[in-house]
């Protein structure tokens, strides 16, 4: 057995104490812009976004994949060098968890997403999971107020406030199409911005991401090139192109919220052969059973025109029963395992759920 000899070993008492008090002095030894940013939906397409902006110009430590917890946003910071700017995503299932993770990082600069439901069966209450949010923005010298949040515009907050959104008036001419785009009016200068991508909410989180730009006093081209070259992150509404079909892998994680967001923005593809796979929202709780009729109860509202609705999992099952009844062409799975992947053959096809039940397995080579 070879022995590195220049591996240096520190034996102690707690090693996630350890690794969470050694990123607390990273922190405090560094004086450069931390941004940190949470919500109860978007948080990584979000920090895409930022990070896409911001690498035009700066050296950017930044959160890797999900690793947003108590493990993963130390061992993000730990890892600091010599970057000119800390871009962090924070995530939370319980109260507490937010605050514990800002006192680690310290952020200089914040926002939050939205506020929805997600985690809800853990919070209890919507307004558990405003209060647990929002409090990430203590301390913090600026905070990014999305005004699109009926809920996040109302909030107090004690810091220096940077509105943004799409409502806002320095933002007109907004087009959603494959690439979209929007005029922002600064200064008496108008800027034509444009997103690679027909999604209609990246045009609040590119707004964001200009917004901090400014703030970091950036060139606008970059800002703007930044906004031009951000690319969504696996399973997060990613599009996958089969000849003349098309697969959504959305099933990275999911709410009621981004569930029917992602059917509304499914129905409006111009494709045929269209089919739904739908699995359970985890983590709902008491609201369970309600949240997931309220989806039965949206796709039958909304009367979308798919070939074929296929649901996974228990909480599914009502959807189900209800959509059954209303005339659906539904079907239903307890688990992923018995879903075929010739569904997906000659289809197009939306699959969202949260990413315990498996989707994913649907879209692996075999």
């Amino acid at each position: 057995m070879k022995i590195n000899k220049n591996l240096i070993i520190i034996e102690v008492p707690d090693t996630l104490k350890a690794l969470q008090n050694l990123a607390k002095q990273v922190r405090k030894s560094i004086n450069i812009p931390v941004i940190a940013l949470t919500g109860s939906f978007g948080k990584t397409s979000q920090r895409e976004m930022i990070f896409s902006v911001l690498k035009q110009e700066f050296k950017v430590l930044t959160t890797k994949g999900n690793l947003n917890n108590h493990i993963g946003m130390p061992l993000t910071l730990v890892n600091y060098k010599d970057e000119e700017v800390v871009l962090l995503e924070l995530g939370t299932n319980h109260m507490g968890e937010i605050a514990f993770l800002r006192d680690i990082c310290r952020p200089t600069i914040t926002l939050v997403t939205n506020i929805g439901t997600a985690h809800i069966g853990n919070f209890k209450t919507i307004k558990n999971t405003f209060k647990e949010k929002m409090s990430i923005s203590k301390n913090s010298k600026y905070f990014l107020k999305n005004v699109d949040d009926n809920l996040i515009k109302k909030a107090n907050v004690k810091a220096n406030i940077i509105e943004y959104g799409v409502k806002r008036r320095e933002i007109t001419y907004v087009k959603i199409g494959n690439i979209s785009t929007y005029t922002y009016n600064f200064r008496g200068n108008k800027y034509k911005v444009s997103i690679n991508s027909d999604i209609d909410y990246l045009v609040n989180y590119s707004v964001c991401a200009f917004k901090i730009g400014l703030l970091l006093q950036m060139n606008i081209k970059n800002i703007i090139k930044g906004i031009s070259l951000f690319k969504p992150a696996p399973s997060r509404m990613e599009r996958i192109t089969r000849g003349k079909h098309i697969v959504i892998n959305d099933c990275y994680n999911a709410s009621y919220e981004t569930m029917i967001s992602g059917l509304d923005y499914f129905e409006k593809q111009p494709v045929k052969d269209k089919i739904v796979i739908l699995g359970d929202i985890l983590e709902l709780g008491l609201q369970s059973s309600k949240i997931h009729m309220d989806i039965a109860k949206y796709i039958a509202k909304k009367k979308f025109n798919f070939d074929e609705i296929h649901l996974v999992g228990p909480e599914m099952k009502c959807v189900y029963t209800y959509l059954n009844k209303k005339g659906f062409n539904v079907r239903y799975y307890k688990k992923v395992e018995a879903v075929s992947k010739a569904v997906l053959r000659g289809k197009s096809a939306y699959l969202k759920a949260s990413h315990g039940i498996g989707l994913y397995k649907l879209l692996e080579k075999d």
